[in-house]
């Protein structure tokens, strides 16, 4: 067997070697990093945070597509009776196409994703209700309701005043230096 690989590799030419080994170091590679990222590995690709396609294919992941597509397509323009010059622009169109689709996709992907890390920023100004009672001059912390980043979420607060009870309609004015929430009282404005 080993040796019917060894003759059949030296009867090939030197171009579809070369096509070969890009492909087959490539897609070996893939299959190392796909097995290491679901066994507990990390990402370790380069997160570029800009918009540029010419960055972002510089991830491994964009390398190993590059490789890939670039060899297997080099290879069949070859065995297509293309010539070298023609495999190797077809492989290198090929292989950036798929490097930059590769890229595409994870940054698709990681635009679907949400942290669910709360900016407490945002909740400063929005309205919401007591949920357990805030006592009077900060003496201790209550609850409140407050709809921020489109998600309901229970919040710790204080007031600067007096008492806030349960169920009353308060507004987020600002934020201790301990990262406490200070709720007001807040009147709906009825237009009736």
């Amino acid at each position: 067997m080993l040796l019917d690989i060894t003759q059949w590799w030296q009867q090939l030419p030197h171009s579809e070697q070369i096509f070969w080994c890009i492909g087959l170091i490539s897609n070996t590679l893939f299959v190392i990093y796909v097995f290491l990222q679901f066994h507990g590995g990390h990402d370790h690709d380069v997160h570029i945070e800009h918009d540029n396609p010419a960055l972002g294919i510089l991830s491994i992941r964009g390398i190993l597509a590059f490789g890939m597509f670039m060899g297997w397509t080099g290879l069949l323009v070859l065995r297509n009776g293309g010539s070298m010059p023609t495999a190797l622009t077809a492989g290198v169109i090929a292989g950036l196409l798929a490097a930059w689709l590769a890229w595409r996709l994870i940054r698709m992907l990681l635009d679907l994703q949400s942290s669910g890390t709360l900016d407490p920023q945002q909740v400063v100004g929005q309205t919401g209700q007591v949920h357990l009672l805030i006592p009077a001059q900060q003496t201790s912390t209550g609850k409140v309701m407050v709809e921020a980043q489109g998600a309901l979420r229970e919040l710790e607060a204080v007031s600067e005043g007096d008492a806030i009870p349960t169920g009353s309609p308060i507004l987020i004015v600002g934020l201790t230096p301990e990262g406490v929430y200070i709720a007001t009282p807040f009147e709906h404005n009825n237009p009736n």
